[in-house]
């Protein structure tokens, strides 16, 4: 009786502390507390960001999506302050509690991650405290549709999974590794490329995934031109499109030496003298 007393209060503190502490990062996000990122966040390369700077600023992107996450806080703690709908409440709770610890200890995020992992505790045993109810009616009860209500062709069939199952696993798995080895290699250029040349307006080099090229200017870091890069034993060849689209034409070509830190290109007219960033 006194652990059951016990657990009927703690039950019910955990129910009230989860409705009314969510409640407080919800109207957060709906008066703009949450997921605002500092004017100089913008200012920075996306490499230097924190996660903290980082999950803010993607979180804050889209208002709209922000305003469903406190919504859907807001319905959660309102459910978890009657009897009759926590049940109904602790699972939406824990659809989005879970994925906040996830992301506080993915992204680093250092003051988040105690109260999200109290948060998911009291929120587990809020939950566990009813398994054996979740158990029936998850595990236990029969399936929508019976054997006795489905087509008896689909019945003989049924068993096809067990072959179906693994293959697809299997299929999608290789397949999808293959288009990245055909059109997602990275090659000896892969990565980002700074010119030595202070006053030249090819400012970085950036090579991409499939053959593709991004080159920046040295002022205000904007794309200058992009295409395709082709190159051979010590040549290579920078194509781009032309302004009405219709066909490739070549930007720049010459010879090259490759290290891990340098790349050095050689053209009819000048060198290119490249150092590795990233």
């Amino acid at each position: 009786m006194i652990l059951k007393k016990i657990h009927f209060y703690l039950y019910t503190f955990c129910r009230y502390f989860l409705a009314t502490i969510i409640l407080v990062y919800a109207f957060a996000k709906i008066l703009g507390t949450q997921f605002t990122s500092n004017p100089d966040v913008f200012d920075k390369p996306i490499g230097l960001l924190s996660g903290f700077e980082l999950t803010w600023y993607y979180y804050g992107y889209s208002f709209w999506h922000g305003m469903i996450i406190a919504i859907t806080q807001i319905v959660s703690s309102l459910l978890l302050f009657f009897r009759k709908t926590t049940r109904l409440g602790i699972i939406l709770f824990l659809s989005f509690m879970i994925n906040i610890l996830l992301v506080d200890f993915a992204y680093n995020i250092d003051g988040a991650k105690g109260m999200a992992v109290l948060l998911t505790s009291m929120a587990l045993f809020v939950f566990f405290s009813e398994y054996p109810l979740f158990i029936k009616y998850f595990f236990k009860e029969p399936p929508l549709y019976q054997d006795s209500a489905r087509p008896n062709w689909i019945n003989k069939f049924s068993k096809i999974k067990w072959i179906y199952i693994p293959i697809a696993c299997v299929g999608i798995f290789f397949g999808l590794n293959f288009l990245k080895d055909k059109y997602m290699s990275k090659d000896q250029f892969y990565g980002t490329w700074k010119n030595a040349d202070s006053t030249s307006l090819l400012h970085r080099f950036n090579f991409d995934l499939s053959h593709r090229y991004v080159i920046n200017s040295y002022y205000d870091n904007n794309e200058i031109v992009w295409g395709k890069y082709s190159f051979k034993d010590d040549s290579i060849k920078f194509k781009h499109f032309t302004k009405d689209g219709q066909k490739f034409i070549t930007f720049l070509e010459g010879k090259y030496q490759l290290t891990d830190k340098e790349l050095i290109i050689q053209t009819d007219s000048a060198k290119i003298d490249l150092k590795r960033i990233r």
